[in-house]
């Protein structure tokens, strides 16, 4: 794997590109309706688009889906980092195309696990807001 185009590479990324270890992002797509429109008069499969997108950012695209309700695409995808995450989202969001995304970062159930664990056992002090 080349490293993003771009980006600046930090220890963070070199690390996890060494180990193979990337972190899961979904982005949740709304496209506007003059999207649709040339959708609909030009059927195209946009998922080689999505794919070399994130190829760019040194990422891999694992999923592209289409969907009904408020959002109309869905992707998931491996990122070596939050920066490369917000480029592609910029990127997407900058070319008019969606009238909405939402970049999410998605964790493992053994991480849930993990922060489960340091939730119990770690004492931060922390209150819920009262009257």
């Amino acid at each position: 794997m080349d490293e993003p185009v771009g980006c600046r590479v930090d220890w963070f990324y070199l690390i996890n590109k060494n180990r193979g270890m990337m972190s899961l992002y979904m982005f949740k797509a709304t496209y506007t309706s003059a999207s649709i429109k040339a959708m609909v008069e030009n059927p195209t499969d946009r998922s080689g688009m999505i794919a070399k997108a994130c190829e760019t950012f040194g990422g891999k695209m694992l999923h592209f889906l289409m969907a009904f309700g408020e959002d109309d695409a869905i992707v998931i995808c491996e990122l070596p980092d939050d920066v490369a995450a917000a480029a592609i989202a910029a990127q997407v969001a900058s070319s008019g195309g969606c009238s909405r995304i939402n970049t999410i970062q998605l964790l493992s159930v053994e991480d849930w696990v993990k922060a489960c664990r340091m939730a119990r056992d770690v004492s931060s002090g922390y209150q819920a807001p009262s009257k």
